[in-house]
């Protein structure tokens, strides 16, 4: 019997059409429960980039509520994530949002992650790239370039 090969940096993403702050912290909990808290100075308001947030939850909150701005926010967990997941989520500027998950795994892996996360975000536009993230410029462009991709393991 053939051992599967192991893969590094293998990046699933999916994306869905509307941004919603109680979205990403259930993929967070879904993904990465327990999941590390982000830096209070991982970037500032979008208008001002020297302002410090209070919490995570203001953060997060501030690019989901603000109209037309683009953030990605990416999450770890150091302990007892086997596959080394990063969760992030690109809060793009035409108010969607393109979620990834960012792991070490095999292409068996890599299937179970993928159609786990399309189905929690119940979403069909996602795509698999290795090492860098896809390239999109926004949701739209999201969709326009990965909504008819289809993977063997989807058939």
């Amino acid at each position: 019997m053939c051992k599967e090969e192991f893969i590094r940096d293998i990046i699933c993403q999916v994306l869905v059409l509307e941004k919603s702050k109680e979205l990403i912290y259930s993929v967070l909990n879904e993904f990465i429960p327990g999941y590390e808290k982000i830096n209070l100075d991982y970037t500032g308001k979008p208008n001002d980039e020297n302002y410090v947030f209070e919490s995570e939850d203001e953060m997060v909150s501030c690019y989901v509520d603000t109209l037309n701005v683009s953030q990605t926010f990416y999450w770890n967990k150091y302990e007892g994530n086997k596959d080394k997941i990063i969760v992030g989520a690109n809060i793009t500027d035409d108010n969607q949002i393109v979620f990834s998950l960012t792991f070490n795994g095999t292409l068996k892996t890599e299937a179970e992650y993928y159609l786990r996360l399309k189905k929690f975000l119940n979403s069909n536009i996602g795509v698999i790239s290795y090492v860098n993230p896809a390239v999109y410029d926004n949701g739209k462009d999201f969709k326009k370039r990965y909504e008819k991709k289809i993977y063997e393991f989807e058939k």
